[in-house]
């Protein structure tokens, strides 16, 4: 069975995240977090739509290339970026859905690979996220 890796509040490697106190702050600082071993991108989302604005970089391993299962996935966004996702990027065979509350439940957008812009209905709400 392969392993899957999940965010904690503890034991992780959380980068940047100190200056990341508001949205407002998020704008202009970049943040990091690593699920698992390895130093993988698996999605990058940004501030703002196509793709702009500041970034959280999400690294992992490889994820499945089927969405029938979930291989990484941030319960809780941290702080700075819960609320402000428009737009994300996913790689390492990974495709991404947003969720409008912690613990990926609520209104949820994708599963999907990339996203210039995620529409209005989940724009600016996003605090969960998978990866599959």
């Amino acid at each position: 069975m392969r392993s899957r890796y999940v965010l904690a509040v503890t034991g992780v490697a959380v980068a940047a995240l100190t200056a990341l106190a508001t949205p407002a702050s998020a704008a202009s600082t970049p943040a990091a977090t690593t699920l698992g071993p390895a130093a993988t991108v698996i999605g990058i989302e940004f501030v703002n739509a196509n793709y702009q604005g500041a970034t959280y970089t999400v690294t992992g391993g490889t994820c499945s290339a089927t969405t029938s299962d979930v291989d990484f996935y941030v319960n809780s966004m941290p702080s700075g970026w819960n609320d402000v996702i428009s737009s994300f990027r996913s790689y390492a065979n990974c495709w991404t859905k947003l969720y409008e509350n912690s613990n990926r439940w609520g209104s949820t957008y994708g599963f999907t690979g990339d996203s210039s812009y995620v529409g209005d209905a989940m724009n600016d709400r996003a605090s969960s996220i998978e990866w599959s």
